[in-house]
């Protein structure tokens, strides 16, 4: 029997559905799947996330649990939208537009789709049990419908509000995105210092610095922290203004060889200056601008202490703005080029419009210096274009008025590892509102109607609050419904938007049960026990759970997540095509087996990155070839359950030492640490019973020989298989079944399948620590006889006269009890104990005591 076979005798038998049945009436346990997207063939992070979560959930069962384990799958949202917008050739929205939206809608739809048979069946040939039948889909009406019900919910209670507010923009997408949608890379960008003509003055400038000249036409103040030291700097014939904190490195910077300090003041007494911007005749509106103050955003580590201020391009600076009520600038096209307001840039797109205002700077004699900067700057997370931070209305919850909340409820939640807790609550602390409006087409739509007469709005739960009930949610299709306007009968329509596509994960704790329209199984399975993940979930499906959570129940809806790291190759590099370091897992499957590349997910610890090394994979080849021979081993030589009633003073040590085992393990998975609990097992299997314990049996297991004890030995080997095949079976589901039905017969294993038992229970009254503890003792005394005989180069078969232990308290001891043990391991005819090492022994010296060996051999041996 091979893994293909398990394959197909689980298939054939219905095991899966079986187990289900069995524990059908257990305690449920809630383990949601985190819904990866069905966009291709599942890669080493997929194989470890779903190989991690099946080892957890198969243990839960065992241990007589009816888990729900339904697989979920993310179906909408850009990575989709980009994809099929790559396979169709268009460059923009232009281009999905012209195509129409319906046939566009349609691509999306059956691009989402297309591979989730294929996952499907690649997750199964990696041994994943879940209910695959019956996975969530994301794009179903039925999963739509609950999340209108949150988003509903965010709205009755006061959280949801249209505002205008920097948010980032992806030109290329043309849509904003979240703070969880932005990755960063490092951008060379010009670094250029600016002087600004104070009002009023000949020859007076207020000096900034920026890395975003394309953000200067929507200048509109300059801040100074009001406590911090100014000073006037007289070159030449100009005079500038900044932080004298900054004044040495300035000086060297500008190369300003003789210059004046006329005069030293704080920065509040710049507060309302006025200014001249040096593109004032340029742009085709007029404001005033002045000097602000501001403590919080001023730095005095880089820069000139003055800052350029954009209330229509930045977070801080629109917060000075709401102080001050300076006007927030935005000349910004969706597809991020500049409008008709600033002429001599027009139609350039914003970060290629950089080279053009210098040059305008410097014709003016506006520009002191220009450098170059190499610094993190925000891109998009799906198509990788640089993002631009504008200020446009949208549609936002209002997540600072409960996120100390959350912060304290995230106290509550067991995180493993727990420095995990810790990472959560410093992203909790720096959320800000939720933009969860998108200008795009694939996506749950916004389920907002709004008056075109009066402006009322109204926002839908369900189908039901419907005129009409659209066989599909999606775009086009629900933009045709209008509803009448409540307040003045008017139409009403809905606005164009879809929501965040983290909002439709976000809700999977309920909308992949279809609650609130089914109120079973939630309502006895909720909250969640258990998620598993990687580290990119802190700032995704776990902040978006916790926010949504929160809006629909008041309550981050888990309770245990288990944090994962991810795979990366043996340099510790991401693995990427274009590196050419990509493995595939099923190629490691092909050559290691599916079971070889699981023990290499579950062996470690995954709070860590895997660092995956062919080298590592055979070292798991040989401890499983291993395991594999000592169930070979007991199916070759033992014949029959044997007998409890006489066993041998290492019968009962092994025995002892599988319960101790059993409960160690119960205890690691019970605090979610599996990768402890398979390591334990792989110790045992590998030094307790392959290294010593069948080394110390095996001639009374021999077909010829016809000892009383040979049926000790055979009732040890058998409770020994009994429960390593249940031991590893969450682990190992394909080794554990072909040698359960290998030694089915020869025990009477009555199930059907190694995965209808439960997990071994441990049997305190089996365990004797004080015989375990003596055993450690006999075994450091056979290490240290292994290494005298390699020390004087003579083989263990060769046998000797005389093992030689000094005198101390628990050296007699076991010297008496243990005496046959010791003869046959360290293959000597004698063990003494002595108050003194004679001469001409060898000997070591350990923390157990003195160990010697009479290497002297004669014919008489």
């Amino acid at each position: 029997m091979e893994e293909k076979d398990v394959l197909k005798f689980w298939e054939e038998r219905k095991i899966y559905e079986k187990v289900k049945q069995k524990n059908k009436d257990k305690p449920k346990f809630f383990f949601l799947d985190g819904p990866p997207y069905a966009t291709g063939y599942i890669h080493m992070g997929t194989a470890l996330n779903k190989i991690l979560k099946d080892f957890y959930i198969r243990y839960f069962r065992m241990i007589g649990f009816n888990v729900w384990d339904q697989p979920g799958f993310d179906t909408h949202g850009l990575p989709i939208e980009i994809k099929v917008e790559k396979k169709l050739g268009f460059k923009n929205k232009r281009d999905i537009e012209k195509f129409g939206v319906e046939n566009f809608i349609e691509e999306c739809r059956n691009f989402a789709t297309q591979f989730l048979d294929v996952m499907t069946n690649q997750f199964k040939q990696l041994g994943v049990w879940m209910d695959w039948k019956n996975p969530y889909l994301t794009l179903t009406n039925e999963y739509i419908e609950s999340a209108w019900f949150t988003f509903k919910k965010g709205f009755e209670k006061g959280l949801l509000y249209k505002g205008e507010y920097p948010v980032h923009f992806c030109p290329r997408c043309q849509t904003v995105l979240a703070y969880n949608e932005i990755e960063y890379t490092k951008l060379t960008d010009p670094s250029i210092y600016v002087k600004f003509k104070i009002r009023g003055k000949e020859n007076e400038f207020l000096l900034i610095w920026t890395t975003t000249p394309w953000t200067l036409p929507d200048n509109v103040a300059i801040m100074v922290n009001p406590k911090a030291i100014y000073v006037k700097v007289k070159v030449d014939n100009e005079v500038y203004i900044l932080a004298k904190d900054l004044l040495e490195d300035l000086t060297k910077k500008f190369e300003w060889k003789n210059y004046e300090i006329l005069e030293e003041f704080e920065g509040k007494k710049l507060e309302f200056v006025e200014y001249k911007h040096p593109f004032e005749d340029l742009l085709k509106f007029k404001i005033k601008r002045f000097v602000v103050l501001s403590e919080q955003f001023v730095s005095l580590e880089e820069g000139t202490g003055l800052v350029h201020s954009a209330p229509g391009h930045g977070k801080e600076d629109f917060q000075v703005g709401l102080k001050y009520n300076l006007k927030v600038l935005n000349n910004i096209k969706d597809d991020g080029t500049f409008n008709e307001n600033v002429p001599f840039v027009e139609g350039i797109f914003a970060k290629d419009a950089d080279r053009k205002i210098i040059e305008v700077l410097k014709e003016r004699n506006a520009l002191l210096k220009e450098e170059k900067v190499v610094h993190d700057y925000p891109i998009c997370w799906r198509c990788e274009s640089p993002l631009l931070l504008i200020t446009k209305p949208q549609w936002f919850f209002k997540v600072t008025q409960f996120r100390e909340e959350l912060i304290k409820q995230n106290e509550k939640i067991n995180w493993i590892p727990e420095w995990v807790k810790q990472r959560f609550k410093n992203w909790l602390e720096s959320l800000g509102d939720w933009p969860i409006s998108r200008q795009r087409y694939w996506g749950i739509p916004l389920p907002i109607w709004i008056c075109k007469k009066c402006g009322n709005v109204k926002v839908i739960g369900s189908i039901d609050e419907l005129p009409e009930k659209p066989k599909d949610l999606h775009k086009p299709y629900i933009d045709k419904i209008k509803l009448k306007c409540e307040k003045c009968g008017q139409k009403m329509e809905r606005i164009p938007d879809v929501l965040d596509v983290w909002f439709d994960s976000g809700v999977a704790p309920w909308a992949s049960l279809g609650y609130p329209k089914k109120k079973e199984p939630f309502e006895s399975l909720w909250p969640v026990k258990l998620v598993i993940e990687g580290p990119d979930q802190i700032r995704g499906w776990w902040n978006s759970m916790a926010i949504t959570g929160y809006i629909t129940f008041g309550r981050i809806p888990f309770e245990n997540v288990i944090f994962h790291g991810f795979v990366l190759d043996a340099h510790g590099k991401k693995m990427s095509k274009s590196l050419g370091n990509v493995v595939d897992p099923f190629d490691v499957a092909k050559k290691y087996g599916v079971d070889g590349l699981r023990f290499f997910f579950l062996s470690k610890d995954p709070s860590k990155d895997y660092y995956f090394k062919w080298e590592d994979m055979k070292e798991i080849q040989r401890s499983l070839n291993i395991l594999k021979n000592v169930f070979r081993f007991v199916d070759e030589y033992v014949e029959n359950k044997g007998n409890p009633n006489e066993l041998l003073i290492e019968d009962k040590w092994i025995i002892s030492k599988l319960n101790s085992l059993i409960k160690e393990v119960r205890l690691n998975f019970e605090w979610f640490s599996g990768y402890k609990a398979l390591k334990k097992i792989e110790e045992f299997w590998l030094e307790d019973v392959s290294r010593f314990y069948i080394r110390l049996i095996r001639d009374r297991v021999w077909p010829l020989y016809k000892g009383k004890d040979k049926e000790s030995a055979f009732y040890a080997l058998y409770r020994i298989v009994e429960a390593l095949l249940k031991l590893i079976a969450p682990a190992l589901p394909f080794t554990s079944e072909i040698y359960y039905q290998k030694l089915k017969e020869k025990f009477g294993f009555e199930k059907e399948s190694i995965h209808l038992e439960d997990f071994p229970e441990v049997n305190e009254s089996e365990i004797d620590e004080k015989l375990e503890e003596k055993m450690k003792v006999v075994r450091k005394i056979i290490e240290a006889c292994y290494l005298l005989r390699q020390k004087s180069k003579i083989k263990l078969r060769w046998p000797l006269r005389r093992l030689i232990l000094s005198k101390n308290e628990a050296l007699e001891e076991i010297s008496v009890e243990f005496s046959e043990i010791l003869k046959k391991a360290c293959n000597v005819k004698e063990v003494e104990y002595v108050e003194k090492i004679p001469k001409n022994v060898e000997f070591i010296e350990n923390e157990i005591g003195i160990v010697g060996i009479d290497t002297k051999i004669d014919e008489k041996l």
